[in-house]
């Protein structure tokens, strides 16, 4: 089987074998998510594609220089001479070219050497794809929490007005108290609005790299995790030296640089050339003719080539110097933001939420009696309103910190 079609049957039977969204199977977890992502994105088939086409260039530089068929004529007479004695020959040959030695050898390992970078490309775009699958999934969870959040507290404000106005028709409570509470029912209102459109725009964008119908919109089964960092900074940059397929593939362009200077030195060198023959005269005869190439007569050529592969590798060593400047960089940031984020969420524990729930609903029951002052309600169901939003958006942003370590000083080109 032809190995483009080997890699259109692997790319069907990602997409057929990936996790199916289903009325049986609604929910979407973030594991399926980057499974998903990863089967049916069109810059990992291609990257695919040029893994295959990798392979395709290896076997063309590996393989010999092709024989060429000769054909001649000798014995032609020149014009105005006689040919008395003189007989035309024809003669049939097969030429061959064997280069000098290392060579070939060469571009068979600098063959070898594109298949491993192209591999390292294709786990790269996979590595950033799958990052670019978390936080589109961290936004989306974060914006249906925040807005389930606001939707209860703005269901609890209601029992508060509702109260409110009993109390205002008997006389029991003031005009202004029901006035601030529908003010902030409304400012509530806007900002479930406001939630709503961030979470319809983050559903889309993860819908978008999943290869959904916009009005597709599974359940997220996943909730923001939560765990804080152990490592240090500087183990998280020696982890990604390790594991950052950039790095991977900087050793490979390096590699390839060096064999590159190297089969341009040889370039100087000979190729020796033999070929065997059948001439016409003698049919029981045969001969054979031996040569060498001679690329001293193109010095330009192969002054080039040195001049060619050694800048090409010093290039290479000046990627691969300013790709540690730019990992370490970007893990310093995204650890110093994941920090500031894990601060964050341990501001607004849980234990604090609870807290704060159960005596919002003490401080309910309290004015239903009267003794408590529409005031201090208001402020309290703001401040736990607020908490609730601003920890959900810690968990998130600290999702994203570590979505963003993953891939630090990753780039797609």
């Amino acid at each position: 089987m032809p190995r483009c079609r080997i890699v259109l049957c692997a790319a069907l039977a990602a997409a057929l074998a990936a996790p199916a969204l289903s009325a049986d199977n609604p929910g979407l977890s973030l594991d399926r998510a980057v499974d998903l992502a990863l089967a049916r994105s069109p810059e990992v088939l291609a990257a695919q594609a040029r893994v295959e086409a990798s392979r395709g260039r290896t076997l063309q530089l590996r393989s010999r220089p092709e024989p060429a068929l000769d054909a001649g004529l000798e014995g032609l007479p020149l014009p105005g001479l006689g040919k008395e004695g003189d007989e035309v020959e024809v003669h049939l040959g097969l030429e061959q070219v064997f280069e000098y030695p290392g060579k070939r050898a060469l571009r068979s390992e600098m063959g070898r050497r594109g298949e491993d970078m192209a591999q390292a490309e294709l786990d790269r775009v996979r590595l950033l794809l799958a990052a670019e699958v978390k936080r589109a999934y961290w936004a989306a969870v974060f914006a249906r929490g925040a807005v389930e959040a606001l939707e209860r507290s703005s269901a609890r404000l209601d029992v508060l007005a509702e109260d409110l106005q009993a109390k205002y028709r008997t006389g029991a409570a003031a005009y202004a108290d029901v006035l601030r509470a529908r003010a902030e029912k409304a400012r509530l209102r806007n900002q479930v609005l406001d939630q709503s459109r961030e979470r319809r725009a983050a559903e889309l964008a993860l819908a978008g790299l999943l290869g959904l119908p916009p009005g597709e919109t599974p359940a997220l089964t996943t909730p923001l995790p939560f765990a804080p960092i152990e490592a240090d900074a500087a183990a998280l940059a020696e982890r990604a030296r390790e594991s950052l397929p950039s790095f991977r593939l900087a050793r490979l362009r390096n590699a390839q640089a060096d064999s590159a200077v190297a089969l341009a030195g040889l370039g100087r060198r000979p190729d020796f050339v033999a070929g065997f023959l059948l001439p016409s005269v003698r049919p029981n005869g045969w001969g054979v003719t031996f040569g060498l190439t001679m690329p001293f007569l193109r010095p330009g050529r192969n002054r080039g080539l040195v001049l060619e592969a050694t800048a090409e590798a010093e290039a290479g060593r000046q990627a691969a110097a300013a790709l540690e400047r730019r990992v370490r960089t970007a893990v310093e940031t995204a650890f110093a933001a994941a920090k500031s984020a894990e601060a964050q969420v341990m501001v607004y524990e849980k234990s604090l939420l609870r807290e704060l729930e159960d005596e919002l609903a003490i401080e309910l029951d309290y004015f239903r009696y009267g003794k408590t002052e529409t005031l201090g309600l208001l402020d309290l169901h703001r401040t736990f309103v607020l908490a609730q939003v601003e920890r959900l958006r810690a968990l998130y942003l600290y999702n994203l910190a570590l979505a963003d370590l993953e891939v630090a000083g990753e780039t797609a080109d």
